[in-house]
């Protein structure tokens, strides 16, 4: 049994599936954190996990808006929020870029 077989294989279980799913944000959280590439392979992660190409597509788009909020939170904590939303154009590309290369990650499912 190949392990593409084994991976759909265990992708059928909704419990193994969620459980997957977590795991691929925790990696993709703590990868991200350390390298801007964290980004793509959380993206990558979750959509491999996904139960169809569409919901691969969500869920990449969704783990992006989690890292960017995960960033804003970060801010607020230490109340550098204000200062961050003043910086215009600067803030709405630092918006983009998480959310763009984490769904772009995610595309990879269609290779599969």
């Amino acid at each position: 049994m190949s392990a593409t077989s084994r991976v759909r294989t265990a992708i059928d279980d909704e419990r193994v599936r969620w459980l997957a799913m977590v795991a691929a944000i925790v990696i993709g959280l703590a990868a991200s954190a350390f390298h801007w590439a964290g980004l793509f392979v959380g993206g990558v992660l979750c959509g491999a996990v996904a139960a169809d190409r569409r919901r691969a597509l969500l869920a990449g788009f969704g783990f992006g808006v989690l890292v960017w909020l995960v960033f804003a939170l970060s801010l607020a904590a230490s109340g550098d929020f204000g200062a961050y939303l003043a910086m215009g154009q600067i803030t709405v590309v630092s918006v983009v870029i998480p959310i763009a290369t984490a769904t772009l990650g995610a595309l990879s499912r269609w290779l599969v």
